[in-house]
């Protein structure tokens, strides 16, 4: 990780990693359809940038089947360690880990496709990032990301003034942090700038979810827990205003009150994909 990088503020606890594979739950179905839309598929080999506990990458393990491969990298050991026993335990053949930085890692072999998510953000220069990408790629290779657009509401909820409160210091602590928080937005002229091809049409979401069953308060709250030491100190809110043990129930009761659907993100997600230019 090269120390120009965005600091992780969510840190790399096991409470953390609980969090990112919780996540990725409810963000499969939208990282799914941009990867089909991508074309990425059957006999792949494939890149998984910042893996993380490897849900995407069993995800493109599905993707790209037997014939395929897929190889994730992070420079989480302690996530990687983690990826590899769920790996394992699911028995997939076509799926490895390493520990280290895509950018300089060795890695053998060059790959049909890279992707990613929630990755772009924490680099210093994001489309430098994508450059060294696409150096690991065949001519012709696609390269897909997904990442956020956080900087600004694409939605309105009225009567929520627990759950704004909670996205303003989400934003604010990644703000500070050096994350680029409108990567998503900057993706397609990005990859043009990486010298990559991009498609015109990306897809843009925002997971939502309703109810008193809903996993967003949870959601929050644990994102929130993981942010709790940053909000702090940065002065945005105190240990007693986040009240941290009752912040999931709170959220319920404002929302069920409201009627009103919860974001299970503070932003809108954008998956944008590319092709590399084949030499002339």
């Amino acid at each position: 990780m090269s120390s120009a990088d965005a600091d992780y503020v969510l840190g790399r606890s096991d409470a953390e990693h609980r969090r990112l594979v919780e996540q990725a739950a409810f963000l499969r179905p939208s990282t799914e359809r941009m990867l089909r839309a991508a074309g990425v598929g059957a006999g792949m080999r494939v890149l998984d940038v910042g893996c993380g506990m490897g849900d995407v990458s069993f995800l493109v393990a599905e993707l790209v089947g037997p014939s395929g491969g897929v190889v994730g990298i992070d420079v989480d050991g302690d996530a990687v360690a983690v990826a590899e026993q769920r790996r394992a335990a699911m028995k997939l053949a076509n799926v490895s880990f390493a520990c280290g930085d895509f950018r300089s890692a060795p890695l053998s072999a060059e790959f049909d496709a890279a992707v990613g998510r929630l990755v772009l953000l924490y680099q210093a220069d994001p489309t430098g990032a994508l450059r060294a990408i696409a150096e690991r790629l065949r001519p012709d290779g696609i390269v897909a990301f997904q990442e956020p657009a956080l900087g600004s509401l694409p939605w309105q909820v009225p009567d929520l003034p627990l759950l704004t409160a909670v996205v303003a210091w989400t934003r604010e602590v990644f703000a500070r942090s050096g994350a680029h928080m409108n990567v998503g937005w900057e993706l397609y002229w990005r990859m043009r700038d990486a010298g990559l091809a991009p498609h015109r049409v990306p897809l843009g979401e925002i997971p939502l979810d309703i109810g008193p069953d809903s996993i967003a308060y949870d959601r929050w709250a644990t994102l929130t827990r993981s942010l709790q030491p940053r909000i702090i100190e940065y002065g945005l809110a105190t240990e007693a205003e986040i009240d941290i043990d009752t912040l999931e129930q709170r959220l319920r009761e404002e929302a069920m009150v409201a009627r009103a659907p919860i974001p299970l993100f503070s932003g809108m997600l954008v998956g944008q994909w590319a092709r590399k230019v084949s030499p002339q």
